[in-house]
């Protein structure tokens, strides 16, 4: 919460309680209503407030004990992600799908074994890059996340990558699009090119492609046509990530 919204809040609570009193009313018990307007206002700051943490380990107990979407009391395992902690390559996805809830890893399903063949098509082994996702709790039924949930979980992304310092970030699907570059612009006009970014003082490149669950959703000549277009996507990464390498 900004503190030009916070000092309204206790204005209006102020001018109310000063009401009170010339009422004559010398006891105010916490109703449900005023319960619930204290809680929100506790869980603004919460998700406004900036991560002070030095760590990676100390991100992800924070993550781990999370409260601050609904999507914590359904889940069976928070999706921290996993890779080095000084990768130069991080992938993000949207969110945990079933079997990344019950293992508590990113990317172990069926799309998961696809984004691994993928990675390997370019030369890139899994295990040199830090794959997480945008949201660290499974939406209900696979749903995509809602904008209070992205909200409540983009701290987290943005302290992963102040912590790991990647020099690029791929982007898969258009809910990472989005959520990295800060636009609703659509999925065919973010692909295709390097964007060039700050996030927390470290200029990024950031590529964008289709996710892989999106993929395999597709057939025929559709599928095929997405797929090489991923694949055009994924040889731009592979310039860039090789030129960084040199470096």
């Amino acid at each position: 919460m900004k503190n030009s919204d916070k000092n309204l809040y206790i204005k209006d609570i102020k001018n109310w309680l000063y009401l009170q009193k010339q009422l004559g009313i010398n006891y105010i018990g916490k109703s449900k209503s005023i319960i619930e307007f204290l809680n929100k206002v506790k869980e603004k700051d919460e998700v406004d407030k900036p991560l002070e943490l030095t760590n990676l380990e100390e991100l992800k107990q924070q993550i781990e004990n999370c409260k601050l979407c609904p999507l914590h009391k359904q889940r069976k395992n928070p999706v921290f992600g996993e890779g080095p902690s000084d990768a130069k390559l991080m992938l993000i996805g949207e969110a945990p799908g079933r079997e990344e809830d019950l293992t508590g890893r990113p990317f172990v399903g069926v799309s998961g074994q696809l984004l691994t063949k993928m990675l390997r098509a370019i030369n890139i082994e899994r295990e040199t890059v830090f794959i997480t996702s945008v949201v660290k709790c499974r939406p209900p039924a696979n749903r995509t996340p809602h904008a209070d949930e992205i909200k409540a979980c983009k701290p987290y992304l943005l302290k992963q990558i102040e912590l790991i310092k990647p020099k690029i970030l791929l982007a898969l699907g258009q809910c990472a699009a989005h959520c990295v570059l800060n636009t609703k612009a659509p999925l065919k006009e973010l692909r295709g090119k390097c964007h060039n970014i700050k996030i927390n003082n470290l200029d990024l490149m950031v590529f964008v492609t289709y996710h892989p669950a999106f993929l395999l959703r597709q057939y025929g000549k559709r599928q095929i046509l997405y797929k090489r277009e991923a694949w055009n996507d994924l040889k731009m990464l592979k310039s860039a990530y090789d030129k960084i390498n040199k470096e």
